[in-house]
């Protein structure tokens, strides 16, 4: 069946735009899948990083309850555990793990990776509150200065 020239020239124009449309397509959906692999591998990232944070926040939990109980201060220890079943956290076993033997003298604690970081930063944290702190403290004394001297001056006659 004879096509006409400007019929020939309609279909490879509308050819030529299915072809870019599809190319586009194709790039659309390999970004797509991209973008895919990029949020499965940071939400893989990130759960891993929270799982470490919590079993980090576990021990050091558990190593409080024990220096607790060591310290001769089992009252706050069993309030603590009791806290902390209520909220369905159960810490048995690493409070058994982290319990001194009763004839051996305990060992120094070595922290996992994770708890290091965490002790460094609230560390960071309590030196940054106590800056805080002696700021706050030198404001007051300067109120205080402040204070007297408007005292004096409505006192005096002027």
């Amino acid at each position: 069946m004879p096509v006409s020239r400007a019929t020939h020239e309609a279909l490879k124009t509308a050819h030529a735009a299915l072809k870019a449309k599809y190319r586009e397509s194709e790039r659309k959906i390999a970004a797509y899948e991209l973008t895919g692999r990029s949020t499965d591998t940071a939400t893989a990232d990130t759960i891993t990083r929270l799982h470490a944070e919590a079993t980090a926040l576990r021990g050091l939990v558990a190593n409080l309850i024990v220096g607790l109980e060591a310290t001769g201060r089992g009252e706050e220890a069993s309030d603590l555990r009791r806290q902390l079943g209520s909220a369905g956290v159960d810490l048995t076993d690493e409070i058994a793990a982290r319990q001194p033997s009763p004839d051996v003298l305990p060992a120094k604690r070595v922290y996992t990776v994770a708890e290091s970081r965490l002790v460094a930063e609230l560390h960071r944290r309590n030196k940054a509150a106590g800056a805080l702190e002696d700021q706050l403290f030198d404001v007051q004394r300067v109120n205080e200065a402040q204070a007297l001297l408007l005292r004096q001056a409505e006192g005096s006659p002027a």
